[in-house]
């Protein structure tokens, strides 16, 4: 009498081993977009306005001498965690009493950023006017109130995915589950 029971279907190593790596690349590839959407938010504008003009610092202070080249120069940085400063231009000889805007050409992760310096930018040495932690609320401070913009950006959350030490492990165990996937077909 035969065995109606089929006899159990072994698979090979690699079998499993790829469809484990599939899941691994599978994996990587949602981990890469939730991550980069969590960390897509970048700044992409500050705004500062002086909140009395008769406090902003002067270049030189000699009555009806070149008055409007006295006003300062505006200049505002973003410092981020790696210590890096994004100069984002200087504004000479401006007031801001009714508001100056820096529009930045590329967003900067907000999840990076430790804060945002103003200048007032000279030959030789900027002074700092006020440096203030990244906030999204409005900031006032001293004489002036710093406004920023955000905005989510594909860009961003990917250059944050990859820049980070969950990215490059997800981003490894992808390459490596690829090449074993890869030489799994060739065996």
């Amino acid at each position: 009498m035969t065995d109606p029971t089929p006899e159990p279907r072994s698979r090979s190593p690699w079998a499993i081993t790829s469809l484990v790596c599939s899941g691994v690349v599978l994996f990587s590839v949602l981990a890469c977009v939730a991550l980069a959407a969590w960390q897509s938010e970048g700044l992409t504008q500050v705004k500062v306005t002086a909140l009395d003009a008769g406090k902003e610092p002067r270049d030189h202070g000699i009555p009806l001498l070149k008055q409007k080249e006295a006003l300062p120069d505006y200049e505002v940085q973003i410092v981020t965690q790696d210590l890096f400063n994004h100069k984002l231009g200087a504004r000479p000889n401006q007031s801001a009493t009714d508001g100056l805007v820096w529009n930045l050409s590329s967003p900067v992760a907000i999840h990076e950023i430790v804060g945002i310096r103003l200048l007032d930018q000279d030959q030789l040495v900027s002074d700092t006017l006020v440096e203030v932690p990244f906030s999204r609320q409005p900031i006032e401070i001293e004489n002036y109130r710093l406004e920023i913009q955000t905005a989510h950006s594909a860009a961003v959350g990917v250059n944050s995915f990859f820049r980070s030490p969950l990215g490059v492990t997800i981003a490894t165990a992808f390459v490596l589950a690829i090449i074993v996937i890869c030489i799994g077909l060739f065996l």
